[in-house]
């Protein structure tokens, strides 16, 4: 399918076409393809060749004839793409969702970790392996980082955060279990 994008002010005469014109001829089937791949639908295909040509056609003074044609049309394409990909992520994550409203109920209870106490997480705490023990301490108690940990333990920063994370998941359990009032047979 051809092509033909003419920039009038930038082209000495009418009857001269634009390089970018040329440059769509030789390797629309390509990008077209390309493009294909990356939208997986015909249509949207189609639209983001032809901003990749648009873009190409402002941008054609930043061209460097020494290289290649079609990289330079790939990247631009590529670019249009994840320009697209960002827009569409971010007109999803800016819509307003209502909450549901409240019920009585809801709002009269508090939430379960607001009844946890002092004495309950030491307890809770005290419960766990003493290498999780440790690692808790030292970061939720001592505030000290995860590199701090690793070099004081002599273990790698990433085992410094797998024994947090599964300390803080026990911890969840332990206390869940302190606190979840016992169940009334009927």
């Amino acid at each position: 399918m051809p092509v033909r994008l003419v920039d009038r002010s930038s082209c000495a005469s009418p009857a001269s076409p634009h390089p970018v014109e040329e440059l769509a001829r030789l390797h629309y089937e390509p990008l077209l393809r390309l493009a294909t791949r990356l939208c997986r639908e015909p249509v949207e295909a189609k639209d983001l060749v032809q901003d990749t040509f648009e873009r190409a056609l402002r941008r054609y003074e930043t061209y460097d004839p020494t290289l290649s044609a079609r990289a330079w049309l790939y990247s631009i394409l590529h670019n249009a793409f994840i320009d697209r990909c960002r827009r569409r992520v971010k007109t999803v994550s800016t819509e307003v969702f209502d909450p549901p409203a409240p019920r009585e109920e809801d709002e009269a209870a508090p939430p379960a970790w607001s009844r946890i106490t002092t004495e309950q997480l030491r307890v809770a705490v005290d419960a766990l392996a003493p290498d999780f023990r440790e690692v808790y301490r030292k970061h939720a108690i001592d505030g000290r980082s995860y590199r701090d940990i690793s070099l004081e333990l002599g273990i790698p920063e990433n085992t410094v955060g797998t024994r947090l994370a599964r300390a803080r998941e026990k911890l969840r359990r332990i206390l869940v279990e302190m606190t979840s009032e016992p169940e009334v047979a009927v």
